[in-house]
């Protein structure tokens, strides 16, 4: 699954949009004009030919009343009508959420409590190789330390909502990345077991991203980690991110703070 957010004219158009909007926008010679929006849906086969698509939001009630939710099903349905019967058996594997394979680093899980937009609950998960560099700022503490909340910007840049259209360019439809992470986090030993030591990380974290207009979000992190009993190199991570999301509505000229949450471990273990 892939999206695309941008103008008709931009040179990086895909041709998979290009083919959907030449057909939404052409329609056969003596169709009605339609009210259409711009949100489309397309389905591709394995090589990236367009097979199936169709508005994101019109709906067909065939005497009833139809959800949105209920019409993509739908239209989701016939399209596998289009697909190959190898494609269509896959629907009867089972899915996997994302892992590292080959590398050792962060998966994260991602998102934000709107009550008026649903979707933005669902979790969002990112995984994030890292190196040997980067995993030396969870080194054994002896006694209470403080590190930067920059030292994990890989992975805490990933802490944002997982709409596609919540903070982007408006000219280049970009969605705008988190330049800077901004925080002290205390490192303190926590006890032990015959094979284990532990210690935990926790501090307030600020992210912001690289828009023009200084935009940020706080929140505080919480980490256990887990040592061997005679290595200072972390074994183990896991922890959670618990935020406050301020969305903006400039025609009201009001401000709603969503909870935006994340929980991460450290993959594989």
């Amino acid at each position: 699954m892939t999206s695309w957010h941008g103008h008709r004219k931009d040179r990086d158009l895909p041709a998979a949009v290009q083919q959907v909007w030449q057909s939404k926008l052409q329609p056969p010679r003596g169709a009605r004009s339609q009210v259409q929006s711009n949100v489309d849906l397309a389905v591709l086969s394995p090589t990236g030919k367009v097979v199936y698509w169709f508005d994101g939001f019109r709906r067909q009630n065939f005497g009833r009343r139809e959800s949105l939710g209920q019409y993509t099903v739908r239209e989701l349905t016939q399209a596998w009508d289009w697909l190959s019967p190898d494609v269509v058996a896959f629907r009867k594997h089972s899915l996997k959420i994302p892992d590292l394979t080959g590398s050792r680093g962060i998966r994260l899980f991602v998102m934000l409590r709107d009550d008026r937009l649903l979707a933005y609950q669902v979790p969002v998960v990112e995984t994030v190789p890292l190196g040997t560099r980067d995993w030396a700022a969870f080194a054994w503490p002896d006694k209470e330390r403080s590190v930067d909340a920059d030292c994990f910007k890989k992975w805490l840049s990933q802490i944002y909502p997982p709409g596609v259209m919540e903070r982007t360019n408006p000219r280049t439809k970009r969605v705008y990345q988190i330049e800077s992470v901004e925080g002290k986090l205390s490192i303190t030993p926590a006890g032990r077991s015959r094979r284990w030591r532990y210690a935990l990380a926790q501090g307030q974290v600020r992210l912001s991203d690289e828009g023009p207009d200084a935009f940020s979000y706080n929140g505080k992190l919480e980490m256990v980690l887990t040592y061997p009993s005679d290595d200072s190199n972390l074994r183990a991570l896991r922890g959670v991110y618990e935020g406050l999301y301020p969305r903006h509505n400039q025609n009201m000229g009001t401000t709603r703070w969503l909870r935006l949450q994340a929980a991460f471990e450290s993959r594989p273990d």
